[in-house]
Order: C-alpha cells, then sequence, then structure tokens
C-alpha cells in the first residue's frame, strides 16, 4: 500500500506542507519513489517525481520550483519491476497536461475485472491518440500489456483515462465516478484538474483517506500522522465514494450503489495490535495487518482502514515508538526506507 497526500488552501503554498506530511509517513508502508505535483496559479499543472524516499527526491529537485496552493504527494510501496527509473512513480500527468493523478494502484479482490479494464481502455486510449508515459516493453509481467506491445502502470491508465472523459465533456465529478466505476481499483485515487483550480477530486473504494479542516484549507492523507504528533479531527472520506474537497468545503457521493464493501473496526483489533508488537518489537504496519488482525475479517475484504485506524489511535494514546530505518534502492544513488513500531 502507498501513502499519499494533498493539500488545498486559498493562499498557502502546497508543496512545502505535502513534504512535512510525506516524511512524517512515508516509511509507514511505502517509502519508495517519491513524488509531488502542483498546480500554479495560472492552472498548470507540474510535477517532479524520483526513486528513492523524499531525501532523494530533495536531493533532485528545490521546492521552490513547485509554486501552487493545491498539490499532491506520492510514495509508493517498494519496487515491483518497473523500468528502473521514475515513470513508475506518482504523479502520473495525461498527455494532454489536463490531469494530474496519484493512486495507490492496487487491484485487490477486483483482480480479474481490473486486468480486463485496464487492457480494453488503454488500447482505446491508444486507439484515441494518446499515449502514456509509464509505457515500457521491457518491465515485468507483473503490469498490464497494451496492444503496441508496451506495458504501463494502472494508475497511469487511470489518471489518462480521467483525461479523456473530460475531453469527452465529461463534469469532474461524473468523470471520476465513471473512472471509478470503469477501472475497479481497490484504492483510494485523487486528482487535480488543470481546468478547475482549487479542486482535489477523489475517489476512494475501500481506503484510509481522511481530511482535516482548518484555517488553510484542507489536508488530506491515507494516514492522520500526517498531520502531526497531536491528534487533530478529521473527517473520513468513506469508501465506495467520489469527493471534491477544496479550501472551503468537501463534498461526497457514492461511488456505486452496487457496492458492498466491510470496513469498520471489530472488537479485539486494539488487543491483538498490541499484543503483536509487544512480542514482535520493530515490527512493521504490514506485518501486524498480516499476522495479527486478518483473521478478524473475511479473505475477500481488504483491512488496511481498519489497519490504519487502530494504529493511529493507539499511536495517539502513546503506545509507541517509531523507528526509521535506510534501505538500498534499485540503484546505487536511491534509497528507501521503513518506518519500525515498538512499544514505548
Amino acid at each position: 500500500m502507498c501513502e499519499q497526500c494533498g493539500f488545498v488552501s486559498k493562499t498557502r503554498q502546497a508543496a512545502p506542507v505535502l513534504m512535512e506530511y510525506g516524511k512524517r509517513i512515508e516509511g509507514l508502508w511505502s517509502g519508495y519513489c517519491t513524488g509531488i505535483g502542483v498546480q500554479d496559479a495560472d492552472g498548470t499543472l507540474r510535477m517532479g517525481k524520483t526513486l528513492g524516499y523524499s531525501k532523494c527526491w530533495e536531493e533532485k529537485f528545490s521546492i521552490d520550483n513547485f509554486p501552487g496552493t493545491a498539490g499532491l504527494f506520492h510514495s509508493r510501496t517498494g519496487w515491483t519491476g518497473g523500468p528502473g527509473d521514475e515513470r513508475y512513480a506518482h504523479p502520473f500527468l495525461s498527455s494532454d497536461g489536463a490531469s494530474l493523478g496519484v493512486s495507490q494502484g492496487a487491484k485487490g479482490i477486483f483482480t480479474a475485472e481490473c486486468d480486463e479494464a485496464i487492457v480494453r481502455i488503454g488500447n482505446m486510449l491508444l486507439d484515441a491518440g494518446r499515449t502514456l508515459g509509464s509505457a515500457d516493453p521491457t518491465v515485468t509481467e507483473r503490469y498490464t500489456m497494451l496492444k503496441d506491445g508496451t506495458r504501463v502502470h494502472m494508475s497511469d491508465v487511470v489518471n489518462e483515462y480521467a483525461a479523456y472523459l473530460l475531453a469527452q465533456g465529461y463534469k469532474p465529478m461524473d468523470a471520476v465516478r465513471k473512472v471509478g466505476t470503469d477501472i475497479l481499483e481497490e484504492s483510494t485515487t485523487m486528482f487535480i484538474f488543470r481546468d478547475y483550480p482549487g479542486h482535489i477530486f477523489v475517489i476512494n473504494m475501500n481506503q484510509r483517506l481522511c481530511v482535516w479542516s482548518h484555517e488553510d484549507g484542507k489536508s488530506i492523507a491515507t494516514c492522520a500522522l500526517a498531520f502531526g504528533d497531536k491528534q487533530v479531527p478529521v473527517t473520513e472520506i468513506p469508501g465506495n465514494c467520489v469527493a471534491d474537497i477544496t479550501a472551503d468545503y468537501i463534498h461526497f457521493e457514492t461511488l456505486s450503489p452496487e457496492l458492498q464493501l466491510l470496513q469498520e473496526v471489530k472488537p479485539g483489533l486494539h488487543k491483538d495490535f498490541l499484543d503483536w508488537v509487544r512480542k514482535t518489537p520493530e515490527t512493521l504496519l504490514a506485518h501486524v495487518m498480516d499476522n495479527a488482525l486478518k483473521l478478524h475479517y473475511p479473505a475477500d475484504v481488504l483491512r488496511h482502514v481498519p489497519t490504519h485506524e487502530v494504529f493511529e489511535q493507539l499511536y495517539y494514546d502513546g503506545n509507541f515508538v517509531l523507528t526509521t530505518k535506510e534501505y538500498p534502492g534499485v540503484r546505487e544513488t536511491d534509497q528507501s526506507i521503513r518506518t519500525a513500531i515498538s512499544m514505548k
């Protein structure tokens, strides 16, 4: 699972805030391939991304070169056979410059449906004359092959499809709903559209996504620890919804009435979480979920939402110490990080 953040404000620059948020959570479930995308004052979308965690990003880019009051941050999970450069990092920018998107890019329980949709829609986009920045013929079979012989990152197709729908005359909320129902991803995706400044549009299928409303605007993250060590009031964007978030408001609607998704925190999760960390110091959040929490849920239910919720509350209650360590990346100049959890 990737970690991602969003920020939209009337006056405050987004990129420095996003980097601050991202550094707090990037090692929890991600820690590699870092990207920031912003919308400039004239509406232009720009991005910078690289292999490696935030330190590598700051060595390659200057945060001052990414002006704008709305933006997105993304850190992805490990490296899974991409082209060996930043093309499989997020954000993705559509070929017409109309859409900037970050996603967790997980098929999960929708694997068969998602694979079929990525091939069908990816090929349709090629036929429409669109290009996909992640396209490469040499990456592993883990990624979808299109009819031109290239393999593509599914989130690139998702973002390009959103831009295509906007060009066909779809309104933003209608476009993101169609993207979310046509391509079933067990994830959360955030977009900034060039022609709709000051908005962050969201598809949340079945993942943790919380929003902090404050005097500067709205902060968005897949883990509330992005907002600091002190707990702040957050609004959770529910699963199976699409949302429009601005500095002034949050508006969300149902994605699909046909989908029924289980997300609730079940009794016993807090105790099992604590018991696992006590007997397994310096454990990872993913290991807690896989070893201590998954037995509470059916096999076809994604468990990231309750895992994050329980972790956040136990952390804010003062139970844990977090330790971040650096690990080698896929190139000599790259590093990844992981954040381990131990009892205080």
